[in-house]
C-alpha cells in the first residue's frame, strides 16, 4: 500500500531549485527493486551551464540519471530515465519528491482537493499536486503516483514501474478435469482455485532497455487560486461509463438474438442492446457444438454487433483445451470480425489460457506471440474485483492502495489486460443494481463499470438449477424474449446515455481511450493559460476538460470547443484532440482572463 511506502520522510538532503525567481527545496530520492534487491542508490547532483539541474546515480544493473530543465523562470520538466546494461527482473521504479507545504492533489474521483491522507492514482487519473510553492505535473511515461503529508511536507511518488500495478497471476497448474462438487447435487467451488494462484512480480529489463517519465514543476504564487485543466476520462462530458463484457459460455443462438433485440424473432426494434443503442463487447467460440461463429445463425448476430458499434471478441477458441496450432486456425477463422478483445474460457482445465499456460514463451499451450499478430491487444485477468451483484467502479476503491483496472503484460506489453467485476444474477437482482441511484453514484465517482456476464445462454443449453434461475431470457409466444425487468434497466442506461452523463462503451472503446489519455499532457504556460499536448497516436475524440471551479468560459486555439457539460463548481468542455495535437486552452470569467496557475514572477521578492 502507497500509505505503508510514504510511512517515514524521506532521507535525502534537499536541493535547492531555482524556480520563479527564488530556490525551491526540494528532497529527490530515487528506489529500485529488481531481482537482486532493493536500491536506491544516492543522487550526485550537478549545475550545467544552462542552470539546469542533473543528479545521476548508478545501481547493479542500471544507470539512472535525473534532470531538471528550465523551461521559464517559474517552470522547470523533470526527466528521469534509467538505462539498462544488465539483465534484470524490475519489479519497481520510482522517484520520490517531498517539499515543504500542505498537498491538495487530484484523486481518482478527478476532485482537486486538500488532501490529509495518501492517495494513490493509477492510469486514467492525471497526477497534479500543488504545496507550498510549488506544483508537480504528471507527464508521459509514468505507470502511477501516489501524494501524501509527510511530516509538514508534501511527498509525490512518480512510479515507472510497479508491480503492484500489473497484478498478472496465473494458476498454478492446468487441471485435467474440474473436481468434483464436495456433495451430490452441489456446486464446483470455484472460490477455493482463486487462492493458489502464481503471482508475476518482475518484469524482464535487457541491456539496452531503457524506463523514461516526466513531470513538470511549477513555482506558483502562494495562497493565489490554482485552477488545473483535470483531463477527464469518458468523451463529450460524459461522467462515468459501462462496459458489458458477456461471456460465451452456453450460447443459444435466440437467446442472444432475444438479448439484443428483445426477442428472439426481432430483426430489429428498440428494446434490447442494440435496440436501446446500449453497447455489447460479446465474445465467441470459433468452434463448438453449439453457439460458435460455425453457426450461421451466431455469425450472423455476430455481423449485426459489429455493424451496429459493438465488439465481437473471442473467448478462447473452443471450450474445450486447444494447442498452439487449433489457437493459430482459430484466429484465422475469426479474422473477419478483426476481434481485438480475448476472454480466456475456463482456464483452470483450459492450457492455453494466457492466465494458465497461454503466457508463457514457448510450449504446446504457449499461445501470446499468436495473440498480437492476429490483432488482439486487449485480454481479460481472469479474475474480478469482488463486490457482489452490484455496479463496482473498477477505477475505485481504497484511495490510498494501488487498484488497477488495465496494465500491460510484463513480458509483452503489447497485450494489455483488463480487470471486470462478475454480474450475474436472476434478472430481477441485475436490474435492481443497475438503479438510476446506482449510476448516478458512479456517475459523481468518474467511474467505470466492467460487467462480466453471461446474458446469451439459453435454456436448451442450460440445465443447473441455479443457472436457469439466471437466464436473462425467457420463454414468450413464438420464442424466448428479454426479461422485462432487464430491458427497463437499459432503458435507464439509455436515458442517461441521451442525457449525456454516461458512457456506453464496449471493452476496445473503453481500455483504447484510458490507454490514450497516457498519452495527455497538459503544461502551463508562463500566460495564464494551458496546452494540451497529445503525445500519442490515437485520436481522443469529445475529450473533456474540466475547470475546478464555476462560471469559467474556455476558448481554444488549434480545435474547437465542441460543447460544455457544466456541473455545480465545475466548468467543463470537450473538443477533439488529434494525434500530435498542441491546443492551447484560455480560461476567462465575465470577459477578464483567469490565470489557470499563477505563476510566480521572475524578479526575487
Amino acid at each position: 500500500m502507497l500509505s505503508l511506502v510514504v510511512a517515514a520522510a524521506l532521507a535525502a538532503a534537499p536541493i535547492d531549485v531555482p524556480l520563479g525567481g527564488s530556490a525551491v527545496p526540494i528532497r529527490i530520492e530515487l528506489e529500485v527493486r529488481t531481482s537482486s534487491g532493493r536500491s536506491s542508490p544516492a543522487l550526485g547532483w550537478a549545475t550545467r551551464p544552462d542552470g539546469g539541474l542533473t543528479g545521476s546515480a548508478a545501481g547493479q544493473a542500471f544507470d539512472a540519471e535525473v534532470r531538471l530543465d528550465p523551461v521559464a523562470p517559474a517552470i522547470a520538466v523533470l526527466d528521469v530515465r534509467l538505462a539498462w546494461r544488465a539483465e534484470a527482473g524490475l519489479e519497481r521504479a520510482a522517484l520520490r519528491l517531498a517539499w515543504p507545504g500542505a498537498p491538495r492533489a487530484i484523486a481518482r474521483d478527478l476532485s482537486f482537493a486538500p488532501r490529509e491522507h495518501p492517495i494513490r492514482v493509477s492510469r486514467g487519473t492525471p497526477l497534479l499536486a500543488a504545496a507550498g510553492r510549488l506544483v508537480v505535473a504528471g507527464g508521459p511515461g509514468l505507470t502511477a503516483a501516489g501524494v501524501a503529508p509527510v511530516a509538514g511536507e508534501t511527498d509525490v511518488e512518480l512510479l515507472l514501474d510497479d508491480a503492484v500495478e500489473r497484478p498478472f497471476s496465473t494458476y498454478e497448474a492446468c487441471l485435467d478435469r474440474l473436481p468434483a462438487p464436495p456433495e451430490p447435487g452441489g456446486q464446483v467451488q470455484f472460490a477455493a482455485f482463486e487462492e493458489r494462484r502464481r503471482e508475476h512480480l518482475l518484469a524482464p529489463r535487457h541491456p539496452g532497455d531503457v524506463d523514461a517519465a516526466r513531470a513538470s514543476l511549477y513555482a506558483v504564487v502562494p495562497g493565489a487560486p490554482i485552477l488545473p485543466v483535470v483531463v477527464e476520462r469518458w468523451p463529450r462530458g460524459a461522467r462515468a461509463a459501462v462496459v458489458f463484457t458477456d461471456h460465451a459460455d452456453r450460447t443459444d443462438a435466440g437467446a442472444l438474438r432475444a438479448v439484443l433485440w428483445g426477442r428472439s424473432d426481432a430483426t430489429g426494434g428498440e428494446r434490447g442492446f442494440l435496440g436501446r443503442g446500449v453497447r455489447l463487447t460479446r465474445t465467441f467460440f470459433v468452434h463448438a457444438r453449439r453457439g460458435s461463429l460455425d453457426d450461421p445463425a451466431v455469425r450472423a448476430l455476430a455481423d449485426e454487433l459489429a455493424e451496429r458499434g459493438s465488439e465481437v471478441a473471442l473467448h478462447s477458441i473452443t471450450p474445450d483445451r486447444d494447442e498452439r496450432g487449433a489457437v493459430r486456425a482459430g484466429l484465422d477463422a475469426a479474422a473477419r470480425w478483426r476481434p481485438v478483445t480475448w476472454i480466456d474460457h475456463e482456464p483452470y482445465t483450459n492450457c492455453e489460457a494466457l492466465s494458465s499456460e497461454g503466457w508463457r514463451a514457448d510450449g504446446r499451450f504457449a499461445i501470446r506471440d499468436l495473440l498480437a499478430p492476429a490483432g488482439i491487444r486487449w485480454a481479460w485477468a481472469a479474475g474480478d474485483v469482488r463486490g457482489g451483484t452490484r455496479i463496482v467502479n473498477v477505477l475505485g476503491g481504497d484511495p490510498s492502495s494501488p487498484h488497477p483496472a488495465i496494465y500491460p503484460l510484463a513480458t509483452d506489453p503489447r497485450l494489455w489486460l483488463f480487470r471486470s467485476s462478475l454480474f450475474y444474477a436472476s434478472p430481477a437482482q441485475l436490474a435492481a443494481a443497475l438503479s438510476d441511484d446506482a449510476l448516478a453514484a458512479l456517475e459523481r465517482e468518474r467511474g467505470l463499470f466492467v460487467a462480466h456476464t453471461y446474458l446469451g445462454a439459453g435454456p436448451g443449453e442450460t440445465h443447473d438449477p441455479e443457472h436457469v434461475a439466471r437466464l436473462a431470457v425467457r420463454a414468450a409466444p413464438g420464442g424466448l424474449e428479454l426479461a422485462p425487468e432487464l430491458d427497463a434497466a437499459l432503458a435507464r442506461i439509455e436515458a442517461r446515455v441521451r442525457a449525456g452523463t454516461l458512457a456506453s462503451l464496449t471493452w476496445a472503446e473503453a481500455g483504447d481511450r484510458l490507454r490514450a489519455l497516457g498519452d495527455v499532457e497538459v503544461a502551463y504556460l508562463p500566460d495564464g493559460a494551458a496546452e494540451l499536448r497529445n503525445l500519442g497516436p490515437t485520436p481522443i475524440h469529445g475529450l473533456t476538460v474540466a475547470i475546478p471551479t464555476a462560471g469559467i468560459d474556455l476558448s481554444a486555439e488549434g480545435a474547437a470547443i465542441l460543447g460544455r457539460a457544466d456541473l455545480p463548481g465545475i466548468s467543463r468542455a470537450f473538443l477533439d484532440l488529434p494525434p500530435g495535437a498542441r491546443v492551447v486552452l484560455r480560461a476567462s470569467s465575465a470577459g477578464a482572463p483567469v490565470s489557470l496557475l499563477p505563476l510566480a514572477s521572475s524578479a526575487p521578492p
